[in-house]
């Protein structure tokens, strides 16, 4: 019979030396650990998300018929969006499609992306991607993307001083 382990949440109550935190042998009968592509996906997209230039956009066709999140439109207007090669191997090509806000250093902003999905994929999954490709499909404004958002549209904040733009009595 296996021996119960317990393990504390927090980065200092690991030991790298346990038997627990080791990976299981091919044949070991306590199973193996399998990553579903679409885990690798969602990973990706969120971390393209966290890159500052890149915007969460979908457009109409996606909106109307799907409304769903990011990365999973029916029609394909629906971005960032990520495909996962194969997420058993243990270098799996990935493929992520973003929308950008406008104005911005588009290269930069793909050298980031690429780096940072790589480095979270490896850093949440253990699996460092042998390439991670990165295609710019839409460039939005900034008044476009206010536009966009689940039929919603962003306000102008008020003014500093309400007082100023209505006319009183008082003053003339």
């Amino acid at each position: 019979m296996a021996e119960s382990v317990t393990v504390e949440r927090g980065v200092d109550d690991v030991n790298p030396a346990s038997d627990a935190l080791t990976a299981p042998a091919v044949d070991d009968p306590r199973g193996a650990l399998v990553i579903a592509n679409r885990v690798g996906e969602k990973i990706a997209v969120r971390a393209a998300l966290a890159v500052d230039g890149v915007i969460e956009y979908q457009g109409v066709v996606g909106s109307l018929l799907s409304g769903s999140g990011p990365g999973r439109a029916i029609v394909g207007a629906d971005y960032p969006q990520a495909r996962v090669d194969d997420m058993s191997e243990s270098a799996p090509r990935v493929s992520v499609t973003v929308a950008l806000r406008w104005p911005c250093a588009i290269t930069d902003v793909c050298v980031e992306v690429r780096a940072h999905v790589a480095d979270e994929l490896a850093r949440l999954t253990g699996i460092r991607p042998s390439r991670v490709d990165v295609t710019v499909a839409q460039i939005v404004s900034r008044e476009s993307s206010s536009q966009n958002k689940s039929g919603f549209v962003d306000l102008p904040s008020p003014p500093d001083d309400p007082d100023d733009t209505q006319g009183h009595a008082d003053d003339q």
